[in-house]
């Protein structure tokens, strides 16, 4: 019973963190497109290809997770 709560504040702490991290990836992208002058479909293909490039690793890494459990 006493678990549950428990789980829920991972829950939640996790989700800021996400958003966190987030913020963090797009405000360094947007910096990034102001050093470089891009213009803003430069500045989407370089957001575009990152945010592939995280979910791809953020994938394997899940499904090597679930693997390793059976």
């Amino acid at each position: 019973m006493n678990e549950e709560p428990e789980i829920n504040r991972i829950v939640v702490v996790r989700l800021v963190q996400l958003i966190c991290i987030g913020a963090f990836v797009f405000g360094a992208l947007w910096e990034g497109t102001i050093r470089f002058n891009l213009t803003t479909p430069q500045f989407l293909m370089v957001y575009g290809g990152t945010g592939a490039v995280i979910t791809e690793v953020l994938a394997r890494l899940f499904t090597k997770g679930q693997k390793s459990k059976k």
